[in-house]
């Protein structure tokens, strides 16, 4: 059987316990006719480098500090810099499921250099039966809709679980847009880009469990607020027709809202709605998916607010720290 190569691409930052759990199961799943070249992209985490030697000649470990942590800018060092054309991509809090390389296996053998796949994103089972909000973002993935194969729209890709073949044709178009700091729209950004130079998205049945640790909906709460605060100007400046065919962009150019959000106090009663259903997360009984789109909404709309501030000069979140 002829010997496959895959390049396995994880960019990360201070997550050494969970790199130590992707890279347990990645060796599970090694087999005979395959190489795997492991690339993990950090930016001086200080990992223990005993964690980066490999016995197996099969299982390259290749480690490097990347100066700019930014997670782009880590993810296009990967590829750049990978051996092989079969090219993984996956987060340092993602961890494969026990047959993830056997279906991208699967799925490189018959794919052609003009088509990314895109896989499945569950969380941990134990995560889910007891916070409202995981429960939510584990029924918000795309996976229930899309079968093996077929193709699905760019704002629907994640670049935790994102497979291709490296092309002379991908180096034009060019990879992940640095210019994306903090959190929020480069994965639909990339694949809008391919899709209209004629690549298909398509979505693949690998799935890795992501996993960030003991559930905070603070966390969530914040991530919206710095989509909007942060990611949605960025998207703005770099693809200002994209960025206009959201429902983010959509929702802040509504004449109501726009009006509401001036209203004196707005933010504090934004502020006390989310308070309320952050409280509720552990109340399975209140396990209503209209709470978390609310508290998306509002935490939305308060980075909006905090956007068009004018005193507002720092306009970077780091997601790993």
């Amino acid at each position: 059987m002829k010997l496959l190569g895959i390049s396995i691409i994880i960019p990360t930052y201070k997550r050494e316990k969970k790199i130590i759990s992707i890279l347990k199961s990645l060796k599970k799943q090694k087999k005979k006719n395959l190489n795997l070249q492991i690339l993990i992209c950090d930016s001086f985490s200080h990992y223990r480098k005993e964690l980066f030697k490999s016995k197996n000649k099969n299982f390259e470990i290749k480690y490097s500090n990347i100066k700019e942590n930014n997670l782009s800018a880590k993810r296009n060092y990967g590829i750049k810099n990978s051996k092989y054309k079969n090219i993984i991509l996956i987060d340092d809090d993602c961890i494969p499921d026990r047959n993830f390389i056997k279906n991208f296996i699967k799925d490189f053998s018959s794919l052609n250099d003009k088509t990314i796949l895109s896989g499945i994103v569950d969380y941990p089972i134990k995560y889910i039966k007891k916070y409202n909000h995981i429960s939510f973002k584990n029924k918000k993935h795309f996976k229930s809709k899309y079968t093996n194969g077929d193709q699905i729209p760019s704002n629907k890709i994640v670049a935790m679980n994102l497979g291709f073949i490296k092309s002379q044709k991908m180096s034009k178009i060019g990879y992940f847009n640095k210019k994306f700091t903090g959190y929020g729209f480069e994965d639909h950004e990339f694949g809008h880009r391919y899709k209209i130079n004629g690549y298909k998205l398509m979505k693949t049945n690998a799935r890795i469990i992501h996993d960030e640790g003991k559930p905070n909906i603070n966390i969530f709460s914040k991530k919206y607020y710095h989509l909007a605060r942060d990611g949605m100007k960025n998207f703005v400046k770099i693809n200002e027709k994209l960025a206009k065919s959201t429902i983010f962009y959509k929702l802040e150019t509504n004449f109501l809202f726009i009006l509401v959000v001036k209203l004196p106090l707005f933010n504090c009663l934004l502020l006390f709605i989310e308070k309320l259903i952050i409280s509720t997360d552990k109340m399975k009984f209140l396990n209503f998916s209209i709470f978390y789109e609310i508290l998306r909404f509002s935490s939305y709309t308060r980075g909006y607010i905090s956007r068009n501030r004018n005193n507002l000069k720092v306009n970077k979140f780091n997601w790993y720290e």
